[in-house]
């Protein structure tokens, strides 16, 4: 895929992981874009609490696991469902979700878990894993090994290497444009961003710009 494309997909997906996992922190006190910040909340419940198993926050966990499974199961389900189609589950699943959410003002937490699980799947799947828009951790520490690895790369593999480094520059620093946008704005009326943005990306897919 080129560099073109996967900074195209990378910008707006970016930006909805930043909002939402803000959204999530502030507005609901839970993680909703990365498995390892529920972990570090599920140890410290369980501390605080006289080691009482965190029932909940492994719900979340295992709606994050869901939700990657729900997108990669319905991508690779190249028998069932046409491709165009298949495109068009993810984006109005999570559509449905983050629409609810804003309605609700309280929304239902593993919903918004498995929504950004899903999206987060999306992205990954259709870019061959090339796009993660959550995934800050691995990214800049894949950032690091890509940049070590300039000096010792033949003239002939850096092209590649270059537009690797760019893509994951783009999703951090646009994650934490989406992540600023929320700070600064907390209310859950921003779910209504994420909704024009899956609205958006259903309109391309039927228009088979994606």
């Amino acid at each position: 895929m080129k560099l073109k494309r996967l900074i195209t997909i990378a910008i707006p997906f970016s930006i909805i992981s930043g909002i939402v996992n803000i959204l999530g922190i502030k507005l609901l006190g839970v993680v909703t874009t990365n498995v390892t910040g529920l972990f570090s909340l599920g140890v410290q419940w369980w501390s605080d609490n006289e080691h009482q198993f965190p029932f909940t926050l492994t719900i979340y966990i295992l709606s994050y696991l869901l939700g990657s499974f729900f997108s990669s199961w319905w991508y690779h389900s190249y028998q069932l469902v046409p491709k165009m189609w298949k495109k068009l589950i993810t984006p109005s699943v999570n559509l449905l979700i983050v629409l609810v959410a804003y309605l609700m003002k309280e929304p239902f937490i593993p919903s918004l878990v498995f929504a950004m699980s899903n999206h987060n799947a999306f992205a990954s799947n259709f870019t061959c894993a090339k796009v993660k828009p959550s995934q800050l951790t691995g990214l800049v520490m894949d950032l690091g090994v890509e940049l070590s690895k300039l000096k010792f790369t033949s003239p002939e593999s850096r092209g590649c290497l270059w537009d690797s480094i760019l893509t994951r520059l783009t999703i951090i620093v646009f994650f934490t444009i989406g992540a600023v946008i929320a700070v600064t704005n907390q209310t859950m009326s921003l779910m209504l961003v994420a909704a024009v943005f899956y609205i958006g990306l259903i309109i391309s897919v039927l228009l088979r710009k994606f």
